[in-house]
């Protein structure tokens, strides 16, 4: 073959190894049963604390080779890295290591533990009829925070929240009655709550759905049907109505 017509072949294989990662898996337990799809793989960056306890599944790597030539996005390797864990049967990712593109190197590298819970979430064993009935049979002495309320966020959470003590400093508990986010079951607590200084105010603890942990304090607002979560950064805050 000519050198003229070997130029192109020679072009689209150089393409073709520019594209290319290398990634490794080293399994540290069994792995689980496959999360399915749709199934939200939580993501810890190396300056934040993992809020749960967990294992370890395996660690993951992914980098580029010598010849890599194009660069590649962030939000990439994570999609990689989570649909990675989900095979798994992993809950989350830890990032352990992450370096961004230079003059050496096209594209991220990403090193990651695969974890998985080792303890149950709090959870209320009560189905709706019985929440129902706690509040039509204690209606007197209810607090006003006390009932069913509804979230305005995406995955519509709904809540009952009911007079619980048995954490020292807690007073009531929130736990969902619905979400459509699949890592949340009926009866996982959503926040933790204490009277404040006066009627209708609650100090607190609201947990975001990577079970991260951002302390509250709030008013019920209006005919007290309304308290508002804000939340972190520039997102909107987080609005619940009484049902």
């Amino acid at each position: 073959m000519a050198i003229k017509n070997l130029l192109p072949l020679l072009f689209l294989a150089a393409l073709v190894a520019g594209c290319t990662t290398v990634k490794s898996y080293d399994s540290k337990r069994e792995a689980g049963p496959a999360k399915p799809d749709n199934y939200p793989i939580y993501v810890y960056s190396e300056k934040v604390p993992v809020p749960r306890p967990f294992e370890v599944v395996g660690t993951m790597s992914i980098r580029d080779t010598p010849l890599t030539v194009f660069g590649g996005s962030f939000e990439g390797e994570m999609a990689a890295l989570q649909k990675a864990a989900r095979r798994k049967g992993a809950d989350a990712l830890q990032l352990t290591s992450v370096e961004a593109p230079d003059f050496l190197h096209a594209k991220y590298r990403v090193e990651a533990n695969l974890i998985r819970w080792t303890e149950a979430w709090e959870s209320v064993a009560l189905s709706e009829a019985e929440v129902q009935a706690y509040f039509r049979d204690s209606q007197p002495t209810l607090d006003p925070i006390e009932g069913i309320w509804l979230a305005n966020d995406v995955v519509q959470t709904r809540v009952a929240i009911m007079r619980n003590t048995t954490w020292a400093g807690r007073d009531f508990i929130a736990f969902i009655l619905n979400t459509t986010n699949p890592t949340w079951q009926r009866g996982d607590k959503k926040l933790d709550l204490a009277r404040g200084e006066r009627s209708g105010v609650y100090r607190g603890n609201f947990y975001f759905d990577d079970y991260r942990r951002k302390g509250v304090a709030f008013s019920l607002l209006g005919t007290r049907n309304i308290f508002i979560v804000p939340m972190a950064d520039d997102n909107p805050p987080l609005i619940f109505t009484k049902q």
